[in-house]
């Protein structure tokens, strides 16, 4: 009758996709303990996850019921809810950002809610108040400094300053799990492409891993130019070993995996060095619709999105990156660009799947029947049909986006 335990254990069974199981521990946790806050925030992000809203309201406002103040809580309903003037809910976030004993996980939150509902509302001026201010205290708190990715991104280019060590797989290799690797800046249309390609019957979409980051980062750390000039075959075989070795990979049936780690594509050499049979694909969209929509959600885990000057710095050290992996790598990254994808989506599918080395399926063209768990802020969107002009959406706040127009230098 421990409740917390079968709440953790819901934790651990959602971090690898078994959603079934996870919903099934968490509900079991509520039984124990009815009040249990924490449980029914953890189920309702799973049912996110599935798309399935109904579900998920029904148990985000059970959690919000149990504590008004969690800031938090309320930023991801405000990512699925849309407010009208007289939602009692404004009034309750109002109320929760005057307590003095909110932490500031939920006051950032709070703010970013506030945010949703002024845009909903059609009132930029304090749409933009709120989201200054959530992007403000985050950034903050986290103390970011640009410099920090700049050390980052020349570190990874001196690295590969000279022709790469390319393993040469047995044959035995060659029949191992082929992994397909999604990049590219969040917002860019990763979460789509991974619901195209996971809804192939050959394919095994796993959502957003972290294993490549863990394996190469302490590759990164221990690399001297003076002791060797390159990786040896030992090292880039180990990376895949380990990579491929660790959870959710290993135990699964299918010999096609997808990863869609966006930041991924900091580590394309290390891809295309130790996953030779590996296919990368680039999602690339218009500047400004990637970081104007970086910088209107919380991505927690990206320093750089807090800023609107951090963000468009981080952009050329992006596409400047990507320009020295397609030097280095010639025909070996497939640039797909989201507008063409989405008004041409058959022919654009059609061409995916043929670098893809997969034959033709017509559930690739569903995808939005797809039931897979998407674990990323568009869960809700890859549920619909494909649709045109989001890339649009952007102008109508180009008032407040001065910096981010500048530091792009977008015309």
């Amino acid at each position: 009758d421990f409740a917390q335990a079968y709440n953790n254990l819901g934790n651990a069974f959602n971090n690898y996709g078994e959603t079934e199981k996870a919903i099934k521990n968490y509900q079991k946790a509520i039984s124990y303990k009815s009040g249990y806050e924490k449980a029914y925030f953890n189920l309702a992000l799973v049912y996110k996850d599935l798309g399935d809203k109904k579900n998920f309201i029904k148990n985000i406002e059970k959690a919000l019921k149990l504590n008004p103040n969690w800031g938090h809580a309320h930023y991801h309903l405000s990512r699925v809810k849309k407010y009208s003037k007289n939602d009692p809910q404004i009034d309750q976030m109002k109320l929760a950002l005057k307590s003095e004993k909110i932490s500031s996980i939920d006051l950032i939150g709070l703010n970013f809610a506030l945010s949703k509902v002024y845009e909903d509302l059609e009132d930029y001026q304090r749409q933009f108040q709120f989201l200054n201010e959530a992007n403000r205290l985050r950034k903050k708190e986290l103390n970011y400094s640009i410099e920090k990715d700049q050390k980052l991104f020349s570190r990874i280019k001196k690295t590969f300053d000279f022709l790469p060590v390319e393993l040469n797989l047995s044959e035995s290799l060659k029949n191992s799990i082929k992994p397909i690797f999604i990049v590219g800046m969040p917002r860019s249309g990763t979460s789509l492409m991974h619901q195209i390609l996971d809804s192939h019957k050959d394919v095994r979409g796993l959502g957003e891993l972290n294993n490549l980051n863990k394996f190469v980062v302490p590759l990164l750390k221990s690399f001297n130019k003076e002791v060797s000039d390159r990786f040896s075959e030992d090292e880039l075989m180990s990376l895949r070993k380990e990579y491929l070795g660790a959870l959710p990979i290993s135990g699964i049936d299918e010999k096609i995996i997808v990863d869609k780690m966006p930041i991924n594509f900091r580590y394309i050499g290390f891809i295309l060095s130790s996953f030779p049979d590996a296919k990368v694909i680039h999602m690339t969209r218009d500047s400004m619709a990637t970081c104007w929509s970086i910088y209107k959600y919380e991505f927690r885990g990206n320093a750089y999105s807090f800023n609107l000057d951090d963000i468009a710095a981080y952009y050329k050290l992006y596409s400047n990156l990507m320009d020295f992996w397609r030097r280095l790598f010639p025909g070996k990254i497939y640039d797909v660009c989201y507008e063409d994808l989405t008004s041409n989506q058959e022919e654009e599918t059609k061409k995916i799947l043929e670098y893809c080395e997969l034959n033709w399926d017509l559930d690739c063209l569903n995808f939005h029947k797809n039931k897979t768990a998407v674990k990323t802020t568009s869960s809700m969107q890859v549920r619909k049909k494909m649709y045109q002009g989001s890339s649009e959406a952007w102008k109508k706040y180009e008032a407040y986006l001065g910096p981010l127009l500048k530091g792009l230098n977008y015309h």
